[in-house]
């Protein structure tokens, strides 16, 4: 009987917990240029120009002429 408690709470406390989880929105996006100095920064800057809301950090890597921005939103 303790193991059927312990098993049911467990499941509820689970539950609870995945739904209180905030999804990860993250964000894809190629812009001409490289990455500089601080590829950040770029990919911040070039989102915003975009019209996209403000990522909160980015990844940057060049690819010849443009580079290739990951960003958490």
């Amino acid at each position: 009987m303790k193991s059927v408690t312990l098993l049911l709470v467990s499941c509820i406390l689970v539950s609870f917990i995945m739904g209180h989880v905030k999804e990860v929105e993250a964000q894809k996006d190629i812009f001409l240029g490289g990455c500089g100095k601080d590829g950040n920064k770029t990919c911040i800057n070039d989102f915003v120009k975009k019209g996209a809301n403000k990522p909160s950090s980015c990844e940057c890597d060049d690819f010849g002429d443009e580079h290739l921005c990951r960003c958490v939103m």
